[in-house]
């Protein structure tokens, strides 16, 4: 079981996309997470938790709930989420239909059983990712959601929030780095219309902080993360704007830890 779900959120009051599109089982162990200085707007939900005044960004609030949430199983998302079931690649029938409550129920099983496994971090894949014949991928690519077996994350041995963005892709590849596999689910799914929209990180993130950051993450992972620069097309003030994208070896992290394991023993 799934104890919480947290939803960090900022200056999004009135456009709870996450939470409007979580089942009703979900939903009833979902926390809204935000900024003390927006603690009198979310009062007309059930579950609130107002982060310490300091915290007023992205990565060291998720280092907050992961320091404070070390004996449960939870998830972090990003409030902006749709959630999609996918069909198999060699299936008939519609692809990213939306996800029902028993759905919901099936997914939260199979992260369960990951989690039995001894297994620490995974997450849904992403719509854009065209049907697939397997049911998951091991040690992909997770952004704007994540699952944690809290007892078993190596709480001290990561930095959590080194980068003020992208932080989701460097944790990830410390995680790895480290010998900790992960699991990204390809029947279910999430999704965003756009990045850069108003509310959340579009409150700091400029496309210079974001390339900023990039470059900072290519530094820290050099032999896993290699840039490119594209045009961004998406309907938001970036659009037309030259930015940093990334591609990132995160098999050959995971692949790497197991051979310095080996190493190590003999």
């Amino acid at each position: 079981m799934i104890d919480k779900f947290y939803i960090t959120t900022y200056a999004r009051k009135d456009k709870q996309i996450t939470w409007n599109n979580l089942s009703e089982s979900w939903r009833s162990r979902t926390h809204l997470v935000v900024q003390d200085r927006e603690k009198e707007l979310y009062s007309e939900y059930p579950r609130v938790i107002i982060l310490p005044k300091e915290i007023q960004t992205l990565s060291p609030t998720r280092e907050w709930l992961i320091r404070n949430s070390k004996d449960i199983r939870f998830s972090i998302f990003d409030d902006d989420l749709e959630f999609y079931k996918s069909k198999a690649y060699d299936e008939e029938g519609y692809s990213n239909l939306s996800m029902g409550e028993d759905d919901f129920i099936t997914l939260e099983k199979e992260i369960d059983e990951w989690f039995d496994q001894e297994n620490i971090h995974c997450g849904l894949g992403s719509v854009v990712t065209p049907p697939r014949t397997k049911r998951y991928d091991e040690n992909s690519r997770i952004c704007m959601n994540v699952f944690y077996d809290g007892p078993k994350v190596p709480v001290d041995k990561v930095q959590w929030s080194r980068l003020i963005c992208s932080q989701d892709f460097d944790c990830n590849l410390q995680l790895l780095r480290l010998g900790y596999k992960n699991r990204v689910f390809n029947r279910y799914k999430v999704g965003q219309k756009a990045t850069a929209t108003a509310g959340g990180c579009q409150s700091y993130r400029t496309i210079e902080l974001h390339n900023q950051c990039m470059q900072q993450l290519a530094d820290f992972h050099d032999k896993y993360v290699k840039l490119r620069t594209k045009v961004e097309k998406g309907a938001s003030e970036w659009k037309g704007l030259e930015k940093f994208a990334a591609t990132i070896s995160w098999k050959k992290a995971y692949e790497d830890s197991q051979k310095t394991s080996l190493q190590s023993f003999f």
